[in-house]
């Protein structure tokens, strides 16, 4: 993974035919690209305006079959190994994440739960994502930061919206089983996209 503090014109020069890699800044830039410039009408955000919108919110949408036949075998993988292996008291007492449990979430997938199975990832929907997220949530919080943080805002937007689909092949798949440290920031990995992509600032 590119280290994002060190300019490129730094960096060691190696064989063969790697790109330039990003600035910082530049990583930034696409980052902040990924972010919404519309946004639709919510429930949460027309509360805020003074408006109860209930039609928002009822009937609430239930999920189609298909996403929860999809999901289901993966959510009950997640839902057994919490109860088989975290032990939220020793994390709060230890102040760190066990390295069986990082290594029993990388091989289950949580680290990729939206990404494309193109990817490498499960190819979950939000909802079912949610899902996962609630019941992590219900056994340890700092779980539910270290998932959602590449998830919520990292990789999953960025990839889909941003790469080449060349480099979403080449860069994506680590992050889905956890080969690289699912705590960094969503701008260190597109450190990565070469320079003259179509769709990378400047």
């Amino acid at each position: 993974m590119t280290n994002v503090m060190i300019p490129p014109a730094e960096q060691q020069p190696s064989s063969g035919t790697r790109p330039v890699l990003a600035t910082e800044q530049e990583a930034r830039e696409v980052a902040e690209a990924a972010r919404e410039q519309e946004w639709a009408s919510s429930f949460v955000k027309e509360l805020f305006a003074g408006r109860l919108l209930l039609d928002l919110v009822h009937p609430f949408p239930e999920p189609t079959a298909a996403d929860v036949a999809k999901a289901q075998p993966f959510l009950d993988k997640l839902e057994r190994f919490l109860r088989d292996n975290v032990d939220s008291d020793r994390i709060d007492r230890e102040g760190k994440i066990p390295p069986h449990v990082l290594d029993g979430l990388r091989e289950i997938g949580a680290f990729g739960i939206k990404i494309a199975e193109e990817y490498g990832g499960l190819g979950l929907s939000q909802l079912m994502y949610t899902k996962a997220i609630a019941l992590v949530t219900s056994v340890d919080g700092s779980l539910t930061a270290l998932l959602s943080a590449s998830q919520s805002i990292g990789v999953p937007v960025p990839s889909n919206c941003l790469a080449p689909r060349r480099r979403r092949r080449s860069t994506c798949p680590g992050s889905p089983r956890g080969r690289s440290p699912p705590s960094r920031s969503p701008r260190t990995t597109w450190a990565a996209i070469p320079r003259g992509s179509p769709r990378r600032p400047g």
